[in-house]
């Protein structure tokens, strides 16, 4: 079967109809009395289309669907290609009308085209890029000034949650676990103040073992 060529067919249909696409408030406000179109890119983006008007064209619903549909056969094993027509199939909005054979080869088709290096460098650049600027930081501190976050306990609350914890005995460290913590923590630096360093020392003094008076 000749897939370019019903492509192009439904594509020369279209334009010779000169359609055009109306706002929203246009179609609500005249109901089913205006027909509903979506833009399609005839060349797709990702293999050099353009957004000029010589490469745009009005499509029904069900002819986008199906468009972006034969470009999967035309376009073997393309994931750009296949991620469009992923993405149509699985429209919340509900534009389109799947059928279960249509779910079922968007989402195999999907899955069994390996992501190319190219992609795998551009999403691993995006996610260093997400590291929150230092001007952020503070605007989402002083928007957070004075929100409370979480739920508020009252007093009794709090005491009520202290005395549960009273009389309870903590399990233990393994030598195991032991060990993996020490390894763990080897060769890291603690930046402390010298006031941090003293309250620590502090607690450790103070602290009561937990197997204390215990013969084992």
């Amino acid at each position: 079967m000749n897939y370019q060529k019903i492509y192009n067919t439904i594509i020369e249909k279209a334009k010779s109809e000169n359609r055009i696409k109306y706002s929203i408030y246009l179609r609500n406000k005249y109901k089913d009395n205006l027909p509903y179109y979506e833009t399609h890119h005839i060349i797709p983006k990702c293999l050099g289309g353009t957004d000029d008007e010589e490469n745009l064209v009005l499509l029904t619903a069900k002819e986008h669907y199906v468009c972006h549909k034969l470009l999967t056969y035309i376009y073997k094993e393309n994931k750009k290609i296949a991620s469009a027509f992923f993405r149509m199939t699985f429209d919340k909005r509900g534009k389109h009308e799947i059928s279960s054979r249509d779910y079922a080869y968007a989402k195999e088709l999907y899955y069994s085209i390996p992501m190319t290096n190219e992609t795998k460098q551009k999403i691993s650049l995006t996610q260093r890029g997400r590291k929150r600027s230092e001007d952020f930081k503070i605007k989402v501190s002083n928007g957070m000034k004075g929100v409370n976050v979480g739920r508020i306990h009252s007093k009794e609350s709090k005491q009520n949650m202290s005395n549960a914890h009273i009389g309870k005995k903590l399990k233990p460290f393994t030598l195991e676990h032991k060990e993996k913590i020490r390894n763990s923590n080897k060769g890291k630096k603690h930046n402390m103040t010298p006031e941090g360093r003293e309250r620590l020392r502090n607690a450790v003094k103070n602290r009561i073992p937990w197997n204390k008076g215990k013969k084992y």
